[in-house]
């Protein structure tokens, strides 16, 4: 046993009640790491149509919990309910809750923004670990090696990352992605792109990967369902140049767009990052003996297991990311899903989903339930107009729960 975990060990029946208690099913306890070590939708973006306050309660996709600690800064909501199958979604979450707790910034930042600390063991034993579960701990023990290079690297979503990295070496373009990088204006950065990099990216090998169903799961999340949704939009070549070029044109990577700098460099930098990472968002996190984080609770459960469970109108504002895409259009779950998540939320309540598709066959039933539905933004082809900083989905959707709703019973 390590040195340090002795202090652990007789510290952790005072762990923060930020996890609720949780069985795994055979399903579950298959999932032995996280899918995605960063998110990748774009919370700036939600806060212009979230209208957040400190008195709504949320309910969230964890992800990697980026973007739970940012609506928490930015707004600091009464609940924020983060949901996720996967327990190590959850453990990492709880990883940076605990680290906001015990850790000064210098320390934060080496582990989630360089993704990398030679001494993480010993902060886990002496400094977070009284602060997780003991399913996160025990988890964090037996994956200390993911801060001994690069957090980015780990978890599914790292092998799209090694796999670009692998793909800049033998083309020859190392360099030319790092002046990417640090392009002082968008000129130089289209320039170096259209130049140097597109070619790379857009090359038959990539296309072909990215048709690849196998690749598209183990490496970028995307399954089967989504996949076909996708290419339904007008195949992979197109979908990639719907993607790339409008963001390119439009956000520094430099300063402007954290997403795609640490796609290419493998690390956040102190200029571009994530809320949370900036030291005005981890001071906030951290003020008051870190209060703000007494507003998560993160659920290791099924989206509709977990709605099932909340009491009517309990909800305010819902964000289910592109989750609905996943389901198969001939099953009832979708519909399962939205009829809770109309139980759940209150009169005059929000919700908001991504997709792949410019006009997903859900939205239907979002309607069908009670919901009034608006498009937020639906990505046109060719356009050089970027949704937001990723522009990788087709289409930002809102649901709004009537407010009559909240005068008679709702079946």
């Amino acid at each position: 046993m390590h040195s340090f975990s002795v202090v652990v060990l007789i510290e952790l029946s005072h762990f923060e009640p930020w996890r609720l208690p949780y069985s795994l099913d055979h399903h579950q306890k298959e999932l032995k790491t996280f899918i995605y070590s960063f998110t990748w939708e774009d919370p700036e973006v939600d806060m212009q149509h979230l209208d957040l306050s400190p008195s709504d309660s949320m309910f969230v996709i964890t992800s990697a919990g980026d973007n739970p600690l940012h609506y928490s800064i930015a707004s600091s909501p009464r609940n924020i309910h983060c949901v996720d199958m996967n327990p190590c979604q959850g453990h990492l979450l709880e990883l940076k809750l605990g680290a906001i707790k015990s850790l000064e910034f210098s320390d934060f930042f080496a582990l989630f923004g360089r993704g990398y600390h030679p001494h993480f063991r010993k902060l886990l034993d002496t400094k977070i670990g009284c602060h997780l579960s003991r399913s996160a701990y025990r988890f964090w023990t037996r994956n200390a090696d993911s801060f001994s290079s690069s957090l980015y690297e780990h978890g599914y979503s790292g092998w799209a990352l090694r796999l670009a990295r692998f793909l800049f070496r033998v083309a020859g373009v190392r360099e030319d992605v790092e002046r990417l990088c640090n392009c002082d204006s968008l000129e130089e950065q289209i320039s170096i792109w259209r130049s140097k990099l597109r070619s790379v990216w857009l090359n038959p090998v990539v296309v072909a990967l990215l048709q690849s169903p196998v690749f598209c799961w183990n490496a970028l999340g995307v399954p089967l369902n989504q996949r076909k949704m996708l290419l339904d939009e007008g195949g992979v070549y197109q979908y990639v140049c719907d993607t790339l070029e409008p963001v390119l044109s439009s956000y520094l990577l430099k300063t402007c767009n954290y997403f795609y700098l640490l796609c290419l460099l493998g690390h956040y930098t102190p200029e571009c990052c994530p809320f949370y990472l900036t030291r005005e968002g981890f001071n906030k996190l951290k003020a008051n003996n870190s209060s703000r984080l007494n507003a998560f609770q993160l659920h290791t459960d099924s989206i509709v297991n977990v709605l099932r469970g909340l009491t009517s109108s309990s909800l305010t504002r819902a964000l289910v990311m592109d989750h609905l895409d996943w389901y198969d259009p001939g099953s009832s779950e979708a519909k399962d899903e939205i009829v809770e998540l109309f139980r759940a939320i209150a009169p005059g309540g929000l919700v908001f989903w991504r997709s792949a598709s410019r006009y997903p066959w859900y939205n239907d039933l979002f309607v069908e339930t009670g919901f009034h539905v608006e498009a937020v933004g639906v990505r046109k082809q060719g356009s050089d107009i970027a949704l937001d900083r990723v522009n990788m989905y087709a289409s930002f959707w809102k649901a709004i729960k009537p407010v009559e709703y909240g005068t008679r019973a709702v079946c």
